[in-house]
């Protein structure tokens, strides 16, 4: 019997699909061939062992059917060679592949078999190898998918041991944790007892065309195996837990997501409690560097100066004791104090540089984005935040030009100001569509900044940007705010903050006749907020402004002092001895720049709020 051509093969075929007169018009005069274009998994070279590839028409009229097949990279004689050119040989010889054919299917076939298809279940892709996925079209006038492309309608892919989809974890204080794959070794962070957990997830497996079929979470699980010793079923809409507190012990949280094709991956937190004794009154951290240079121009305290300026401070505070209180980062490698460290205390003066690779403040408040968040990376817990949820009070303030101040919390290389919080924590954004994890970073969910701004820094170059100069927008002064309501309450605050006599003298580095003050971080400035994508948090609330060498500055009279209100009222939850609800406080700049009188009195009144002070 002689053997039919695959034309001849194609045209039965569409005989048997289409009916026997194949076209409603005998006369086709299209001359478009049919194909459809692979939709997923994207372009990738590396695919797990089970993938599932979708696809759409390529032209307007759909295809009546499509068929196609999944084969190993092999040469015209059977051999393994991924270096074979079958695309090309697929084009130029296509009767060699018409037996890896599937059946065709109808397009619009109602359990889907039209549009996708999953490899891999009936024969088991090999790791590490090379394999090719090809779907053809045939329209109602039985015209064929003749031509064939690489990223459209061809795909060529290695497969890899893919262990699972993307299982994305947050936890607003704790940050955001990624996971792929069974993980035995959950992640380790330490945390203060009574702090409100609350988890929530989220997982994508796109990347290898699929979906996700449910999630399931529980705590401290001794058999992970055993259905009955998670919280919950497998759910397809579970994406968060309930609030969940602890206050002594070790405690793990798991999560576990299962896709379509039924991979899964496992991510754990383990949660250790450290406890948050509080005995002590006073903890100055020493972050800012300097040297005991020749003092001169007065442009920068040396390291004594700073020192005694502190300590002369401190020694206001009832039970403050130098050689205990003091944690000097410099002895540290540059590394903060650990959350034990920080626990013994109920309030915390943390001055810090501008410098982030001698500032220890630097790496507590940096704030991982998350669309930024890989697996395996280093993960730092805010310590500081979590003092502040228990109800410590924090007074923070340093050298805030540059990249300095509550700046930190951004990687350097996105640093263009204003910068708003809420919306631009990975970079400038010409909208507010994108990656919003910025409002879990500390200046904008513990201080309540939106918009941050300096006097020297890196500004962008919006059509809606005013003129910014140093020359123009220096500090000359602070003064308080006195339309805000806080403020009243403390009649003991100077209403003015002038610069140290021994800063301005003539000839020095900051003689007003020379230059304004420059060492100034300024938040949410109103010629930034007026735009319609930023606005003021209700928490926030301005302490001091300033006024700038030239009064037609864009941020003359913005704030640059804040009170800190977000956990006002909460009572530190000590083991002995008294603690009182109280406001913590900011500056965008570092003081020992500023009129000891002045400074005394501000001392005094943060004192008082927090009841430690031993002056009369």
């Amino acid at each position: 019997m002689r053997r039919m051509t695959p034309v001849v093969v194609l045209v039965v075929l569409a005989v048997m699909i289409l009916g026997p007169t194949g076209c409603k018009n005998p006369y086709c005069p299209s001359t478009e061939e049919p194909y459809v274009v692979i939709d997923s998994p994207p372009l990738n070279y590396t695919l797990p062992q089970v993938v599932k590839f979708t696809w759409h028409s390529g032209l307007e009229e759909d295809p009546k059917a499509v068929r196609y097949f999944a084969s190993l990279a092999v040469d015209t004689l059977g051999n393994y060679n991924p270096m074979f050119d079958i695309l090309r040989d697929l084009n130029e010889n296509p009767w060699r592949y018409e037996e890896k054919w599937s059946d065709w299917m109808l397009y619009r076939a109602p359990d889907g078999s039209g549009t996708e298809a999953i490899i891999g279940i009936d024969e088991q892709l090999m790791v590490n190898k090379s394999y090719f996925f090809v779907v053809q079209a045939i329209d109602r006038c039985a015209q064929v998918t003749e031509t064939f492309t690489r990223g459209v309608n061809f795909h060529q892919f290695l497969v890899m041991g893919i262990p699972g989809p993307t299982l994305d974890l947050q936890e607003p204080y704790l940050g955001f944790f990624r996971f792929v794959g069974d993980n035995p070794l959950p992640v380790n962070v330490d945390i203060p007892g009574g702090v409100p957990l609350n988890f929530s997830w989220a997982a994508d497996a796109s990347e290898y065309g699929t979906g996700i079929s449910c999630y399931r979470y529980g705590w401290d699980i001794a058999d992970l195996n055993d259905p009955s010793h998670w919280s919950t079923a497998c759910t397809p809409d579970l994406t968060y837990a309930p609030e969940k507190r602890f206050y002594s012990g070790v405690h793990t949280f798991y999560v576990e997501v299962r896709d379509d094709l039924g991979y899964t991956t496992l991510g754990g937190i383990q949660i250790s409690i450290v406890p948050f004794t509080m005995e002590r009154n006073l903890l100055w951290v020493d972050d800012f560097f300097s040297t005991d240079f020749a003092q001169i121009m007065y442009s920068y305290p040396t390291e004594t100066e700073h020192d005694t300026f502190w300590l002369d401070i401190c020694s206001r505070a009832e039970g403050f004791e130098p050689a205990v209180d003091v944690f000097d980062t410099r002895n540290s490698g540059f590394n903060p104090p650990d959350l034990s460290t920080i626990g013994r205390y109920k309030n915390i003066i943390w001055t810090y540089s501008e410098d982030y690779d001698t500032a220890a403040w630097d790496n507590m408040v940096r704030f991982t984005p998350e669309s930024w968040v890989n697996m395996g990376a280093t993960h730092n817990v805010n310590h500081l935040a979590l003092f502040l949820a228990k109800g410590g009070h924090l007074w923070t303030l340093g050298r805030s030009d540059r990249g300095g101040g509550l700046t930190a919390v951004m990687a350097p290389n996105v640093q263009e100001f204003p910068i708003n919080l809420e919306c631009e924590i990975t970079g400038i954004r010409e909208d507010c569509d994108g990656d919003r994890s910025g409002i879990h970073s500390m200046p904008y969910r513990d201080y309540c900044v939106t918009v941050l701004d300096k006097v020297v820094g890196t500004f962008r170059t919006d059509p809606e940007m005013p003129l910014r100069s140093v020359d123009r927008d220096a500090m000359t002064y602070a003064y308080k705010d006195e339309d805000f309501g806080y403020n009243a309450s403390y009649p003991g605050l100077p209403g003015e903050l002038q610069l140290w006599s021994e800063v301005t003298a003539p000839g020095r580095f900051f003689d007003p006749m020379v230059r304004g003050f420059t060492y100034v971080e300024i938040y949410d400035p109103q010629y930034w907020m007026d735009l319609p994508a930023a606005r003021n948090q209700d928490c926030f609330a301005p302490m001091y402004r300033m006024r700038t060498r030239n009064t037609l500055s864009a941020v003359d009279n913005t704030t640059v002092a804040l009170w800190l209100t977000k956990y006002e009222e909460v009572v530190p939850q000590v083991e002995s001895g008294v603690a009182a609800p109280a406001r913590s406080v900011h500056f965008g700049f570092p003081l020992w720049f500023f009129d000891r009188t002045a400074v005394d009195q501000i001392v005094d009144v943060i004192f008082d709020e927090w009841q430690i002070s031993t002056v009369p």
